[in-house]
Formats: structure tokens, sequence, C-alpha cells
């Protein structure tokens, strides 16, 4: 199945060259470039959702890194194509799904969009059941986003919003994390490790000390409060010798 993108680069040549490059790669067509973020945003907004967003970092107005949040919703894969190395830990943190270095290779683009096609066929999974999912509220009135309790990896109160990050990206909900908490209770494999996060037993990765390891890499520190109870789960999931 194609993909379909947008270029997103302030610097026409740059765009110019990886449209070049996109008609070369079989499996996607590139639907339009802008030089800013809020001409691509506002094309989404009438567009709807697309597979990938290319965009470049530093560019005036809102740089890419600042603008994954908005993105995060339009598209499935964001990949960031830049001329600085510098901001590879920041896209990652941003959850991008490729970091591809100016001048564009051909070889390189290839190599991204078959990881991309990739990740995009997976098996036909069975309809979630009731009780194995919640509907989280977005921003406007009549928006509802689900959420499958198998694919969350962990849920962070983030000021006056919770994120809950899955293994499909992350959703952003006005409601307080104790109103999640509470759509939690009877999942035993859910365990809150602080007063803002609460992780998912299926996706953690390892525990060093009090620094807890998810999946997604992602490292969260265990509150002080919240230690004998989380280590004394540990210690009854150990295999003795």
């Amino acid at each position: 199945m194609k993909l379909f993108s947008i270029v997103i680069d302030d610097e026409p040549h740059a765009a110019n060259e990886l449209e070049t490059l996109l008609e070369r790669t079989p499996g996607i067509e590139n639907l339009q470039s802008f030089n800013d973020v809020e001409s691509a945003i506002t094309f989404l907004n009438t567009r709807g959702k697309i597979d990938v967003i290319f965009s470049d970092i530093m560019m005036p107005g809102i740089n890419g890194i600042v603008a994954a949040e908005l993105f995060r919703s339009h598209c499935d894969f964001l990949i960031f194509v830049t001329a600085h190395r510098d901001f590879a830990l920041q896209a990652f943190d941003a959850m991008a799904a490729g970091y591809l270095m100016k001048p564009l290779r051909q070889e390189a683009l290839l190599k991204q969009i078959a990881e991309i096609s990739r990740k995009r066929i997976k098996p036909s999974e069975p309809a979630a059941k009731e009780g194995e999912f919640i509907m989280i509220k977005g921003s406007n009135k009549n928006s509802f986003t689900k959420v499958v309790f198998k694919d969350i990896i962990y849920i962070e109160a983030m000021l006056n919003y919770v994120k809950i990050t899955t293994v499909r990206g992350s959703e952003l909900t006005y409601i307080g994390l104790k109103s999640i908490e509470e759509s939690l209770n009877g999942k035993k494999n859910f365990l809150r490790i602080s007063r803002s996060v609460i992780i998912s037993l299926d996706h953690l990765d390892r525990v060093d000390g009090n620094t807890v390891r998810m999946g997604d890499k992602t490292n969260f520190t265990v509150g002080e409060s919240y230690r004998n109870a989380f280590y004394a789960f540990l210690r009854s999931q150990a295999v003795n010798p």
C-alpha cells in the first residue's frame, strides 16, 4: 500500500531535492511541500491525517522539534531531515520515526521508507473486548480517542493534562491522572511509581536502583513514598536461587 507524505523545509532547494528523491522512491508519493510549519498544519487540518511528514528542524517561527507535538495527530510517522546532528536526542524524545542527515542520499531514504513500510504492515488483531480499552477525551467537545490497555507503555501527568504513551504513539487528554488511575482499577499490570507516573508492567524493561527503564527507552525515577510497594512487588516476582 502506497505511503503519502508532505515535506516541510524553509529552504526551497532542500525541499526540491527531497521531492526529487521521493519521486524516485517506490511506495511513496509526496502530496505537497511547505516552507513553514503553520502552512503545513493548515493543509493537514483540511486534508486529514497522512502517513509521513518529512520536516526540517531549524526553521523560522515554529521549529521542527517544537512542532513535533502538533504533527503527532496528523501523521503516523515523523522524520526529521536536517543538517544538524546535535538535535538527534531531542528528535527521538519527540518520538520521531527517523533522523536523516543533509545532504540526503537516495540509499538512506530508501532504507527509511522500507523500515516504515515494515512497521506499517502489522498482522490483523482481534477487536478489543469490552473493558480492554478506554475512550479519552481530546481538546474538542466531541473528540475522543480509543486507547487499548495492552498498548499503554506509561501514563504521565504534565501540568494540566495527561500524556498516555502507547506502542502506537502518544495521546493527550485533559482529564486528571486520578481519573485515569480509577479507570485502571483491577488492572494488575499497571503500577503507580510516583505522583505523576503510572507504568505498565508489561512494558517494563529493567530497574536499576530507583530508576525504571521502559520498553521505549524512557527512564523514570520511583518516588520515595512509592518505593516500598514497588520493591515489594519486584521481590514477589523475582526468581529465587
